[in-house]
This record gives C-alpha cells, sequence and structure tokens, in this order.
C-alpha cells in the first residue's frame, strides 16, 4: 500500500539549525561506528549525506554501502513517519534494486540507511564501453524500468534517478542493472518538515529532475517524476550523449537543457541549435529511430499528464518496438499497424501465402477427382493420391503452428491462419472427408497448442464427423474422440471428458491388449480419470499400460514417457511422492536430451518436478526450478497462454509460501486475471486462481476481498466439480477466510461439507495431505472458536502438514 498521499511523497526530516548541522555532518573516520556497522572508508558525498563502505557485525557479517544522511529526525511524528518508511525501503526485493538491508538513526538523530554494496559502472558508460547493440540497450533499459516500477508499488519514489545511480555488474556473464540510492526517497507527510522536504526535492540532479521537482513542489510530486529522469537516461542511453554538459556555463541553464533535450527527440530535427553541445545533442539524436523518439516525447513532457503514467508503462513500450509491435506514443493508424505487422511477420506472413495456395491446390485436386464421375478408375487413384499428398503437405504446414516450432510467432497471426484454413476447410473440402478429416485434425491440433481449447474441441468434432463418413478405421476414430475429450477436460467438464474417453476405448476394445494404439487411448483415458477424481482407477490403467508400453515400445519411446507422465501425476495426487520423483527425474533426462530445454514436453516435466517439491513444502527448490522458466514461457507460448498462467500461479505459490505475500501477488492477480479471461469462471483452472488469490489476500489482512473471490470459487466449483473432492479443497480455503472473519458457524458448515466429500473417497485417508489441510483448518476454526475441546478432537487426528494452496498439476 502506498504510503503518504495520493499525489506523492514528501520529505519528514526536519531542518536541523546551522551548528548542529555542522557538527553532526562531519565525515567519519574509519573504526567509527553507527549501531552495528563498522566504517572503513568513504565511498562518496553528495548533497544529502556521504556514503561509506562498511562492515556489518551482526546478525551477519557482510559489507554494506551505508548512508548517512543529513539532518536530522526531530519530533515523535516525524520518527514515526521515518519508521513507516524504513519499512517500504527495507521491503522492495527486486534484481534491478540495490537491497536495502536496513535502517536506523544514530544516537544523535542522524538517520541512515544500510544497502546492498554495488560494484559496477554506470549504465551509460557500459552501453559505450562494450559498444552494445540497440536491443541489447533497450533490453537493460527495460530491467531497471521494472525495477523503478517495483520501488513505485511501495510506495517509494526515488527522486534521484540518473546514470551515476543505476550501476551495471555482471552476474554469471550476463549485464545486470542495479538502482542505487534511495536516500533521497525516504518521505512522508510529517507535520513540520515542509522546510526539509524543500531543500530535499533540491538534492536531485538538475538536468534530470522534472519540471514539477524543479519547481520545489514536494507534495505535487508523484510516480511520473521519476519517469521523467528515465526519459532523460534513455536518451543518453540511446545516444551515448552527455546530458549533463548542456547545464554547463550557462544562465538558467535548467530550462534551456529541457528546450534543447526537446528539440533533438523532436519530430522535425531542426538543421542546427544555438550552442556547439545542442549541435551534437542534435546529430546524436538523428540516430534514433522515429518510434523511439516518440517514447521519448512522451517520457519527457513538460506536463506530468502526457508522460507515461508508470515506469511499466514505459517499459512495456520499449518492449512493443523490440518485438516491432505497435507502442502507444504514436496514433494507431492504418498504416502504421500494417507497417508494424508486416516488419514482424515477413518470414510468417510468407507461410501463410504459402498455406492458401496449398488449401486452394489442394481444393482444386480433391474436387477435380470428383467433377467427372465417368473418369477410369485408374485416373481416381491417381487424382486421390494427389489430394492425399496435397492434404499432408497443408498438415505439415499447419503444424508450424505449435509453439514449440512457432518460437513465439504472434498468437493472433496464428489464430488468423487457422481461421481461414478452417473456413476454407469447411467450404471447400465437404465432397473429400477423408482429405478433411486430417486437415480439421491438423487444424484442431494446432488450436490445442495456443490453449484454445474450444475452438480446438470444435475442430476435433468435425474431423470425427468427416472420418465417420469416410468409414475410416476404429483406430483413427477413437484417437480423435480421446483428442475431443482432453479438450473437453481442459475446458472444465470432468464428467463429460471422462464420458468421451471411455467411448474410445470402446471403440479399440477388439484390438490386441499390446496394440500400440489401444495402449495410447487407455493411457489418455487414465488421465481423463485422474481429472474426474478416480485416482486409484487411473494408477491402476497407467501401471498396466506402462508395463506393456516398456515391453512392447521401449523405455525411451515418447508414448511410454506420456504414459510415465501422467503416472507421475498422479502419484503426486496420491501423496505417493517418492514414487513420483524417480519418474519426473528421468523424464527431465529422456525429454531435455531429445527435445532440448525449451520445449514444452521438457518444461512440463520441469513443472510437475516443481509441483512435487511444492507439495513437500520444498518451496525454495520449487522456485528455483520455476523462475529461470518464467521468460522461456512468454517467449515461447506467449504472455497469455494457459501453460503460462500455470507457470504463474505455481510460482506465485512457491513465493507466498516462503513468506513473500507481496511479492507473490502480481503472479496470483495475473493468473486469476488470464483464467477468467481465457476459461470463464466455470472452470476448474480458474476456480483454482480464485481460491488461490482469496488465501494470499487473506494473508494480507483484505478479509472483504479474500471473501469475494473464495466464495466465487466455492460457488463455481459446486457447479464445474459436483462430488470430485477437488471441490472440498476450494470449500476448505473459503472456511479458513470465514475463521479470519469470525463468521465461525458458516465456516464450520462449509469445513463439515468438504470433510463429507473427502470422506467419501477412499484415496484421501486421514494421512493424505488434502485431508490434513481440512483438519488443520478445524483446528483453527476451533480455536480462535474458543471451542478447546472440539480444536484438540481435531488435532488428535493431525500428521504432518501438507501445503495450504491448491498447486496447478502441470497439463
Amino acid at each position: 500500500m502506498q504510503h503518504g498521499d495520493s499525489d506523492g511523497a514528501t520529505e519528514f526530516l526536519a531542518e536541523p539549525s546551522a551548528d548542529a548541522a555542522e557538527t553532526a555532518d562531519a565525515v567519519l573516520a574509519p573504526g567509527a561506528h553507527v549501531g552495528a556497522y563498522v566504517i572503513r572508508e568513504v565511498l562518496g558525498e553528495g548533497g544529502m549525506g556521504s556514503v561509506y563502505l562498511a562492515l556489518q557485525t551482526q546478525p551477519v557479517r557482510r559489507e554494506v554501502a551505508l548512508k548517512l544522511i543529513r539532518g536530522q529526525v526531530a519530533g515523535p511524528v516525524a520518527r514515526a513517519y521515518f519508521d513507516v518508511e524504513r519499512q517500504a525501503l527495507a521491503q522492495m526485493q527486486h534484481p534491478a534494486i540495490a537491497q536495502v538491508y536496513d535502517a536506523g538513526t544514530t544516537a544523535d538523530g542522524r538517520p541512515y540507511l544500510a544497502m546492498e554494496r554495488v560494484v559496477g559502472v554506470p549504465i551509460t558508460r557500459y552501453c559505450r564501453d562494450h559498444r552494445l547493440g540497440l536491443d541489447a540497450r533497450l533490453a537493460l533499459f527495460v530491467r531497471v524500468c521494472r525495477g523503478v516500477q517495483h520501488a513505485h508499488q511501495k510506495g517509494i519514489i526515488h527522486r534521484d534517478l540518473k546514470p551515476a545511480n543505476v550501476l551495471v555488474e555482471h552476474v554469471d556473464g550476463v549485464a545486470m542493472p542495479k538502482i542505487i540510492d534511495f536516500g533521497i526517497a525516504v518521505g512522508g507527510d510529517a507535520p513540520g518538515a515542509n522546510a526539509a522536504a524543500a531543500a530535499a526535492d533540491g538534492a536531485g540532479t538538475a538536468i534530470y529532475m522534472s519540471p514539477e521537482q524543479g519547481a520545489r513542489a514536494p507534495r505535487g510530486l508523484d510516480t511520473r517524476s521519476d519517469v521523467y529522469s528515465l526519459g532523460v537516461m534513455l536518451f543518453e542511453v540511446l545516444t551515448d550523449a552527455d546530458a549533463t554538459r548542456l547545464t554547463s556555463g550557462v544562465r538558467d541553464s535548467v530550462p534551456v537543457a529541457r528546450a534543447t533535450l526537446l528539440a533533438a527527440i523532436a519530430s522535425e530535427l531542426p538543421a542546427a541549435s544555438s550552442s556547439a553541445v545542442g549541435d551534437a545533442l542534435l546529430d546524436a539524436a538523428r540516430g534514433v529511430p522515429a518510434e523511439l523518439r516518440a517514447v521519448l516525447r512522451k517520457a519527457l513532457a513538460a506536463d506530468r499528464e502526457r508522460r507515461y503514467d508508470s515506469a511499466a508503462a514505459l517499459a512495456d513500450d520499449l518492449e512493443r518496438f523490440r518485438e516491432r509491435r505497435p507502442i502507444t506514443a504514436l496514433p494507431w493508424t492504418r498504416l502504421y499497424l500494417a507497417r508494424t505487422f508486416v516488419a514482424r511477420h515477413r518470414l510468417a506472413i510468407a507461410a501463410a501465402a504459402l498455406i492458401a495456395l496449398a488449401l486452394v491446390a489442394g481444393t482444386a485436386l480433391a474436387l477435380a477427382g470428383l467433377a467427372d464421375a465417368r473418369r477410369s478408375a485408374a485416373v481416381a487413384r491417381v487424382e486421390a493420391a494427389k489430394a492425399a499428398q496435397v492434404a499432408e503437405f497443408v498438415r505439415g504446414i499447419l503444424a508450424g503452428i505449435d509453439p514449440d516450432r512457432a518460437k513465439g510467432m504472434d498468437r493472433a497471426l496464428m489464430r488468423s491462419v487457422l481461421d481461414a484454413a478452417a473456413d476454407r476447410a469447411e467450404h471447400e473440402l465437404r465432397g473429400q472427408p477423408a482429405v478433411r478429416a486430417e486437415i480439421e485434425r491438423t487444424i484442431a491440433d494446432s488450436y490445442a497448442s495456443l490453449g484454445e481449447f474450444a475452438l480446438a474441441e470444435r475442430h476435433y468434432g468435425a474431423a470425427l464427423v468427416a472420418a465417420e463418413a469416410a468409414a475410416l478405421p476404429a483406430r483413427q476414430r477413437a484417437d480423435l474422440t480421446t483428442r475431443s475429450a482432453d479438450m473437453v477436460r481442459r475446458g472444465g467438464d470432468a464428467q463429460r471428458g471422462l464420458a468421451l474417453g471411455r467411448a474410445a476405448l470402446a471403440l479399440v476394445a477388439p484390438l490386441a491388449p499390446d496394440d500400440r494404439d489401444r495402449l495410447s487411448i487407455e493411457s489418455r483415458l487414465a488421465d481423463l480419470e485422474a481429472s474426474a477424481g478416480e485416482l486409484d482407477a487411473s494408477r491402476t490403467r497407467y501401471l498396466r499400460v506402462l508395463e506393456l508400453e516398456r515391453r512392447r515400445l521401449g523405455e525411451d519411446d515418447e508414448e511410454t514417457l506420456a504414459t510415465m507422465y501422467g503416472l507421475a501425476l498422479t502419484d503426486v495426487d496420491l501423496a505417493r511422492f517418492d514414487e513420483a520423483r524417480p519418474l519426473y527425474e528421468t523424464l527431465i533426462e529422456r525429454r531435455r536430451a531429445r527435445y532440448g530445454d525449451e520445449h514444452s514436453k521438457t518444461l512440463d516435466a520441469t513443472n510437475g518436478l516443481a509441483v512435487l517439491e511444492l507439495e513437500q513444502h520444498h518451496f525454495a527448490a520449487a522456485e528455483k526450478l520455476l523462475a529461470p522458466q518464467m521468460p522461456i514461457y512468454e517467449r515461447v507460448f506467449g504472455a497469455d497462454h494457459p501453460m503460462t498462467m500455470q507457470l504463474l500461479m505455481n510460482l506465485g505459490g512457491a513465493i507466498r509460501q516462503q513468506g513473500r505475500n507481496e511479492e507473490a501477488r502480481p503472479y496470483y492477480e495475473r493468473a486469476a486475471a488470464l483464467a477468467n479471461r481465457l476459461f470463464g469462471p466455470r472452470n476448474a483452472t480458474t476456480i483454482m486462481t480464485e481460491s488461490n488469490l482469496a488465501l494470499l489476500l487473506r494473508d494480507a489482512g483484505e478479509l472483504a476481498e479474500a471473501e469475494r473471490h473464495g466464495h466465487v470459487a466455492v460457488v463455481n466449483a459446486e457447479a464445474v466439480y459436483g462430488d470430485n473432492p477437488l471441490r472440498a479443497i476450494i470449500m476448505k480455503d473459503y472456511a479458513t477466510v470465514l475463521t479470519r472473519e469470525r463468521r465461525y458457524a458458516e465456516a464450520e458448515r462449509t469445513l463439515d461439507h468438504a470433510w463429507r466429500l473427502l470422506s467419501a473417497k477412499k484415496e484421501y485417508g486421514l494421512a493424505h495431505p488434502r485431508t490434513q489441510e481440512v483438519v488443520d483448518a478445524y483446528v483453527e476454526l476451533y480455536t480462535a472458536w474458543d471451542k478447546p475441546e472440539r480444536a484438540a478432537a481435531w488435532r488428535a487426528r493431525k500428521a504432518p502438514a501438507a501445503a495450504p494452496d491448491a498447486i496447478a498439476g502441470a497439463s
């Protein structure tokens, strides 16, 4: 929650007398003590105080950068505000921010900050010395913006952002920016602090100050002041220019410098300026692409209402430029949108043209075989063979839309290609059901890979109708039926999916028990059984199929690995963790060797192992597995793909379970919003994200919002799950929120219902982690309700605790 007025923070340091300041601001000698810190040497001095290299002696020994701020904290109200602010500073945890370890005051009332020591060089110098290209510079600067946004979300405005305060160091060979020196950011709205506030606002570096900061309007500052400073830095990063040279030797230099900067980034660049420095700046600006000049104009707008409203918005526009997507700083005219689309998708547009050509050719060849029924049988066979070849060609092209092959291709383009192919297949291949069945199945496979499960189900259905019309073999119709069943399950209807899976098995029942196609259908049926809550039946089927596949197909066949993966998932659901772990480890090893690190099958197996770590309370181990995957998922699958959403859920859970509730919040909120958008409220995944968000809000003390999200999850769980024990988990979570709200009787009724659902399933015995979660919830309820006898009765049923969040299994 942001501290202070909505307009921004103000300084609360009361201005000391001249004598006091002169005495207190003497430079400390090596060996001097400041709390638990021993001064070693002076690192630098600035307008707000001195920075020392110091040794922290307790509770840990480490080197820190200790900033001793000029002036004193005077008065109880000011001290209270400082205590609030020191907590906000210490809570900032971001890779692009030097960690603030501690904050306090000396014996004579001077505030200090103990920070991570960063050994690096200013970002502008780093870009220049390493001769970074444009994209590398933007990628580095985006990380800075994300760090600033994190500080803003904690209620902290830096107010002295400049290259000297953004240092770049190498971490494992990767350039990592670190924002330092939040010393003038401490703020509040303490009475009697206005004089010091005004002085503090002058402590920034003039050329990087926003106009409102330069005007000494401390109460008017908000996060957009930092956006302006980022804009000045971005200009320097892009051009290798030194903006501070604009203010040297010029009267009223800051307004002149701002005017020169704005002139340099104007759309119509003037031929020359009024100074040699200005000329050099203008020359540098001519090399900046027009879109980035538009970004700079928006970031440096004198009127803050016209600036980016956040550092995140600036970062997003820079990412759009890098990805050749339209930026918000320019109007989205048709010409501009078309130009960026073509630049982004040159190869993909060529592929789309090939697909359209192939479909036309395929249609012509297929219909040619039917146009003249009087042709000889030999000619008809030739035409059918040609049509099959074209169908295979088109299928091969459409298969390239799979994200594992497309590697980040624009989802909108892939959707448009599929939509066009689907429309033509429906209207132009009606007379060739066998060909249409192949094309429709490939279209459905592609929609499924994009996470468009409803569309995939529709086209699997169309493929099945065509397959029946063409009298294709039962094994092909069974395959299409189970693929459709999987889409139904992913859409939230586990029972209907199970019914379709059983119908598919009936189609291949006459085949030999170890027939490859029958084994594949049975393996997928086991997955559908697990989703419907039939865990014992699922595991029994998986074990039987896996034994046959190992014997018939071998250990490394993909069908064998797929069954092994499904068995591992079911073992985790049954809390058979020791049996699931070696399965996951084998899967990761074999899939990494076959597909590489960034293939969906490898990522799935890694995510599954992370879920196992979560269930066993190894939260840090789970985070270590999941965190490096986030940029891979967003690049390969896209930011709004169901697999990305699943990763958000699990990574957020790993972070929250380590006590970092606020750091986890963006993951929980994004996952819930994405699930609602992709699937709607009555979907198993959406219900899980809503329930998990309720837990986070509960622990944040936001009980009204927690109750709202939890209630939505419970209502929709009844419609989606029925008597599936997964519904009991959602109800248990909601009951804990009701307990915190002191709605004890309602919480008790909810837990009683959850307990009945779990008790009806023999797979969930008393020792199962999910059952134990309900036991824990009962103990918490009766303890809060002051019913010690009931609390003791439920405590007697306790076994080792289980993870409290509903965890998303890999799909």
